[in-house]
């Protein structure tokens, strides 16, 4: 899914948050891609619990225009 020259945007606390954060990247017009931190956060979803640590990507290109967005987002103590 993640693809060369995209990188780490920020980690998710859990699968709403990296929901609400890929749907303002995309809102902008930033293309954003999640990735689970490590294997215990899909089986957490195949047992029925909540996925936390949910790794946000994006291409290089746009990494400083997304760290900015989010900088000024209603999130933003969050990525300070």
């Amino acid at each position: 899914m993640i693809m060369e020259n995209w990188s780490l945007l920020t980690e998710a606390f859990d699968d709403t948050e990296a929901t609400i954060i890929i749907g303002m990247l995309k809102a902008a017009n930033i293309p954003a891609e999640r990735k689970d931190s490590d294997a215990f956060v899909g089986v957490m979803r195949v047992i029925g619990g909540q996925a936390y640590g949910i790794h946000i990507y994006v291409p290089d290109e746009y990494l400083n225009k997304a760290k900015e967005l989010l900088r000024n987002s209603e999130l933003k103590d969050d990525f300070d």
